[in-house]
């Protein structure tokens, strides 16, 4: 019997589900009529989520691309990124809050394999 690794161990693919995850949030806000400060929490929360595991540069990539997509399509209108104060604020509460949440479901994805209660790779018969 032989093993192969999952689609989903490659950190660019990852990154790649990780920024659809957050246009998917994006979009969901927006035909659910969320507000604002809604769709930031799931952002954030989602893309956090997305993170864990990643390299570090990706990491940061998620998080800046999280702020950037709401940014530009929840608070502005029509992609329009701005850097004034309240901008930059909400680009570093982006990438703590979502640095906080990868760090913590990495530990727990961390402990679930340590436990043997997760799945890393694809049987092929």
């Amino acid at each position: 019997m032989q093993t192969r690794p999952l689609m989903v161990a490659e950190p660019g693919d990852r990154f790649g589900i990780a920024n659809g995850l957050i246009v998917a949030v994006l979009y969901v806000g927006g035909v659910l009529h969320l507000t604002g400060v809604e769709t930031e929490f799931l952002t954030v929360l989602f893309a956090g989520l997305a993170r864990c595991g990643l390299p570090r540069l990706l990491t940061a990539g998620v998080g800046v691309a999280a702020w950037a997509m709401c940014t530009g399509f929840v608070v502005n209108r029509y992609g329009v990124l701005t850097l004034g104060h309240h901008d930059l604020v909400r680009l570093a509460a982006f990438a703590l809050a979502t640095g906080a949440i990868a760090i913590s479901g990495h530990c727990t994805h961390t402990a679930a394999r340590e436990n043997g209660t997760w799945v890393t790779s694809a049987t092929s018969g």
